[in-house]
């Protein structure tokens, strides 16, 4: 309010330039987005003189004034285009929006109608139209048509059967017990079947895990889905008003219902509707520019500029913010006039290692996690000619790492696998990996699960 009252007096001192810079400033800010608009004024300010400079450095916001509107944005662009194509000019286009609607043309009638509506129109039936349309005739004739309109669903009955005896029933539970049987055979006769990751698997990310052995991952989504059917029926009594059971209660049931016994607690599980992710570390926004030299907080947008304004004079970033500067809290040294972003960077990594040096290395490390490429070089610069920092990178093995880095590798040679005969490379029928295959489509593991290759027992050596 106090701006908004003490406006009218500061335009009335305004001169002719200030008004043109003021109306480019409108004109930019409406037209383009934040971004643009401050780009377009960074040309301009290195193409002005000294005191156009100072014009701008006072009334440039720091922040977005809310004047460009991305659907005003998108109309203009297709009311110019509607222009250019109909040898027009824009105003024309956006009156074009605008025109009204021609009225409705209706045949005149007489006032008498609408001002002395016909009694047909307004009078309440008589009791002789009432007994003519509510004679039980009528009346269940009505009923009839409103029944052929609105048929009763009836439940067939093999969905009714379905639900009652099948309904989140495990079918696959006898062929994957006949499965673990067979494979138990198999490993007591020698044969052991790879539950490990293929041979040449190679994480595609940071941090991937190889894929989970066979029976791992049923048992896994037995119980998941033992979960799931304990809930559906929690949902169903809260549905219907029942009085809800323990969870045991409901696992257990859930358990039997689906022939699952073994399965049904053998891990924990995520909440009703929940995931995996990391709510709250992908609630935290990443940190913008340098942190707070005294209390280590984010800074506003204001306090993150290179050039400052104290007292009505310029100096450079003190790296303090709102707070810690009101208390009169040590901050970094004014810099010279003429300084550039990497004398300022250099600054704070002094500060830092003065005040600071058990964790200028960590608080440092922070900031070139997410620093571009220039302040990444200054950051690791500093660190090179301060060893004595606990944490420090020592010199030699930084050279020698850069060292490595620059060497030219040599390319290495992939030995072309060599098949035995009988095989190829391709892609198996049964468990779609692309492996060694026989004449039939399959490997020798899909070979061996089908009873396609029965490999012969080992011969019993008998000591002589």
């Amino acid at each position: 309010m106090a701006a908004l009252e003490a406006l009218p007096a500061a335009l009335a001192l305004a001169t002719e330039q200030d008004w043109k810079l003021l109306d480019y400033m409108v004109e930019v800010f409406t037209l383009f987005p934040l971004d643009a608009a401050l780009s377009r004024l960074t040309s301009r300010f290195k193409t002005a003189d000294d005191l156009e400079r100072l014009r701008m450095l006072e009334l440039v916001p720091d922040t977005d004034p809310g004047l460009h509107s991305h659907e005003a944005a998108d109309l203009a662009g297709i009311l110019e285009a509607r222009a250019r194509r109909n040898n027009s000019i824009v105003a024309d286009e956006f009156a074009k929006l605008h025109a009204q609607l021609q009225t409705a043309e209706m045949p005149r009638q007489s006032i008498r109608l609408w001002r002395n509506p016909s009694s047909r129109l307004v009078v309440p039936a008589t009791r002789r139209i009432d007994a003519s349309r509510l004679t039980p005739t009528q009346v269940r004739a009505r009923v009839l048509a409103r029944g052929k309109r609105r048929p009763a669903e009836i439940e067939p009955s093999q969905v009714a059967d379905y639900v009652r005896e099948n309904l989140f029933v495990d079918t696959e539970v006898d062929d994957q017990g006949r499965l673990r049987r067979r494979l138990a055979e198999l490993a007591a006769r020698g044969i052991v079947i790879g539950n490990r990751a293929p041979r040449g698997w190679t994480p595609r990310r940071p941090g991937e895990l190889p894929p989970r052995p066979a029976d791992l991952a049923a048992a896994i989504w037995d119980h998941e889905y033992c979960l799931y059917v304990a809930d559906q029926r929690d949902h169903a009594h809260a549905v219907a008003g029942k009085a809800t059971t323990s969870q045991e209660d409901s696992i257990a049931w859930a358990a039997q219902r689906t022939g699952l016994h073994g399965r049904a607690d053998r891990r924990d599980t995520f909440l009703f509707q929940g995931n995996g992710l990391d709510d709250f570390h992908n609630a935290m926004a990443p940190t913008l520019g340098w942190r707070c030299v005294s209390c280590f907080v984010e800074r506003s947008h204001t306090d993150r500029h290179p050039i400052h304004t104290r007292e009505n004079t310029f100096r450079s970033d003190d790296g303090l913010c709102d707070y810690c500067r009101s208390d009169n809290r040590p901050g970094l040294p004014a810099l010279a006039a003429g300084f550039t972003f990497t004398d300022l960077a250099t600054a704070y990594c002094r500060f830092f290692a003065e005040h600071y040096p058990d964790a200028a290395c960590g608080l440092l490390a922070e900031v070139r996690r997410r620093a571009p490429e220039w302040l990444t070089a200054t950051i690791d610069g500093f660190l090179l000619e301060h060893p004595e920092l606990p944490g420090a990178p020592e010199p030699a093995a930084a050279e020698q790492q850069s060292d490595t880095a620059t060497a030219p590798v040599p390319p290495r040679r992939r030995r072309e696998r060599v098949l035995p005969p009988g095989l190829r490379q391709a892609r198996c029928e049964g468990c779609t990996e692309y492996k060694p295959i026989h004449d039939d489509g399959f490997c020798t593991v899909c070979r061996v699960w089908l009873e396609l290759e029965v490999p012969a027992p080992r011969e019993r050596r008998v000591p002589a």
